[in-house]
């Protein structure tokens, strides 16, 4: 498979391509994550994600058409238009020939992307993680994430250069994870923005998970676009 690698020194965003999260062609973005918790060590890992253009797909009984993603671990996510917007519409775990159906819309971007636009996803919190000797502790739990894009015009600097005129999203949640006797109820407070160029997709991302309490503290992930390629 051949891609032609883009290095992007001042992106202002593509006028051959107005979506922010493109699904047509076939594309690979590598991240950069770093996970920094506070009560423990900073992790940093590699994500790929690769997009593999139109299918259509068979989703309980049903064709439709889909832009399926393949994720470095092997799962893939499926995503679709719809008139108002980029939704994920299923979802399959590695080496799992079933697809499997979202429970719930899961809205990614609106379209047109205008600023003040509010929309809610189901989501769970995944990187409150406490570090035991023998196992490792996490707080995971079910919430609603509500979400606003809050600008259209933000400038982004990124390994591969820097990206004009993107769109910022902001969610925000709160929910409650109940441990064991000794941890008792835990309250958690979840920020996330998200920087979107078009033509391109997500450049970089930042997701906060703070506690209320001083066993678990509050956790920040990082991710930034590292690499680019379009067939």
């Amino acid at each position: 498979m051949k891609y032609i690698l883009f290095l992007f020194i001042l992106i202002g965003c593509s006028e051959n391509n107005n979506t922010y999260f493109p699904l047509g062609k076939m594309k690979s973005w590598s991240y950069k994550i770093e996970i920094e918790p506070e009560v423990d060590k900073k992790t940093v890992y590699k994500k790929t994600n690769l997009s593999l253009g139109k299918k259509r797909l068979d989703i309980e009984g049903k064709k439709q058409i889909f832009y399926p993603f393949l994720r470095e671990d092997g799962s893939m996510f499926f995503y679709k238009f719809e008139k108002n917007g980029i939704y994920r519409g299923g979802f399959a775990f590695a080496k799992d020939k079933n697809i499997n159906k979202e429970q719930r819309q899961r809205m990614v971007l609106p379209v047109p992307p205008k600023i003040g636009k509010k929309w809610s996803v189901d989501s769970k919190t995944y990187l409150i993680l406490k570090r035991y000797p023998y196992y490792d502790y996490r707080a995971t739990t079910n919430f609603m994430i509500n979400y606003e894009i809050i600008s259209k015009n933000e400038v982004i600097s990124t390994p591969i250069g820097k990206f004009r005129n993107c769109i910022l999203v902001r969610g925000v949640g709160n929910t409650r994870f109940i441990g064991d006797s000794e941890i008792g109820s835990i309250a958690i407070n979840i920020m996330s923005e998200e920087w979107y160029a078009k033509g391109v997709g997500l450049i970089k991302s930042v997701r906060v998970e703070a506690t209320d309490s001083d066993l678990f503290g509050t956790t920040k992930m990082t991710q930034i676009l590292e690499s680019y390629n379009e067939n």
